[in-house]
């Protein structure tokens, strides 16, 4: 029963967006409350938004800015949710969103195949 409450929850998050979602793995810091900081890998993006492995402690509405070390990309976003499947995040400018999207899957898009075999 608990699978089909899950893949029902998911579902529903997946009508709700608005942009094409693109698969990569990017190491980047999530930094929040001044100084506070954690490691975390995105696992997808799109103009909108992101989602964030593993999951992070921090409170759905919470502001965060992500830093990508490996270009220096910061970007501003808020905290949507926590569940099992890891944080996702909404960019808080679309215009960002959308620069995020495209320069991370030119960086670390994955091989086709790497999606067939998850």
């Amino acid at each position: 029963m608990e699978r089909v409450r899950s893949l029902w929850l998911a579902s529903r998050f997946a009508n709700r967006r608005k942009h094409r979602r693109y698969p990569v793995s990017a190491v980047v810091e999530i930094h929040y409350d001044q100084d506070a900081s954690v490691d975390a890998e995105i696992t997808d993006v799109s103009a909108g938004g992101a989602l964030i492995i593993p999951v992070q402690t921090i409170a759905p509405g919470t502001a965060v800015r992500i830093f990508h070390p490996a270009s220096m990309m910061r970007v501003e976003a808020r905290i949507i949710a926590n569940d099992s499947i890891g944080t996702r995040v909404e960019f808080l400018s679309e215009g960002a969103g959308a620069i995020v999207s495209v320069w991370l899957r030119g960086l670390h898009a994955r091989p086709l195949g790497d999606l067939e075999s998850a």
